[in-house]
């Protein structure tokens, strides 16, 4: 009984984040038909502003210490890039990264609550869950590298279009080795969660 009580606590809490990702999802194409219409309460220049990576930027202005006037420069760093009064496209981009981020997530959590319905009506080992479980472990791959390929190739857009002086910028394609290692671990359980279900199959048919 005790079991039962987590498994249905656990698919409401699923359900409550099946709501409000829908509610993000929705968030993010009203406020893209908004930009498309060009309304005044929306920062356009705070949604404009893009994550870059530098190796070195150089100040023109000293530092002044002690009196005395220094050159320096920051190295190796991450930061968000704002260019105020520019009228750019790639905001779009921006907004559809975040949309097939949210949706992946939304996929991921279509599927625990495909599962964990199951679950609460006591079927366990059924073929239906293991393709469940599967599913979730692509989702996991795909979370990791196509929101992170837009995001790379909008910034290879945007650096290709403006130059810098001061700044020298790097445009890197952070693979997050660690999701898709998960991915991958939860992908070889499904496997072996069919495996299981076939070898239970036949050794009913042999009896």
């Amino acid at each position: 009984m005790g079991n039962y009580k987590i498994l249905k606590i656990t698919r409401s809490i699923l359900n409550v984040y099946w709501y409000l990702q829908l509610l993000l999802i929705a968030t993010i194409v009203i406020i893209g038909f908004l930009l498309f219409f060009n309304v005044d309460f929306i920062n356009l220049n705070y949604l404009n502003g893009f994550r870059i990576h530098f190796s070195r930027i150089n100040f023109t202005e000293p530092l002044l210490y002690n009196g005395t006037e220094y050159k320096f420069s920051l190295t190796n760093g991450d930061g968000r890039l704002h260019i105020d009064d520019l009228n750019q496209k790639f905001v779009y981009l921006r907004m559809l990264a975040a949309f097939v981020h949210s949706a992946i997530y939304l996929m991921i959590i279509y599927f625990l609550r495909k599962i964990f319905k199951n679950l609460t009506e006591n079927e366990y080992f059924i073929p239906a869950n293991g393709m469940y479980i599967k599913k979730i472990a692509l989702s996991i791959i795909l979370l990791s590298l196509i929101p992170e390929l837009i995001h790379y190739l909008t910034d290879r857009w945007i650096l290709q279009s403006i130059q810098f002086s001061n700044v020298m910028i790097k445009n890197e394609f952070n693979v997050d080795f660690q999701t898709i290692l998960l991915g991958l671990l939860v992908f070889v359980i499904s496997i072996i969660f069919l495996r299981g279900i076939e070898l239970r199959e036949d050794q009913k048919l042999t009896i």
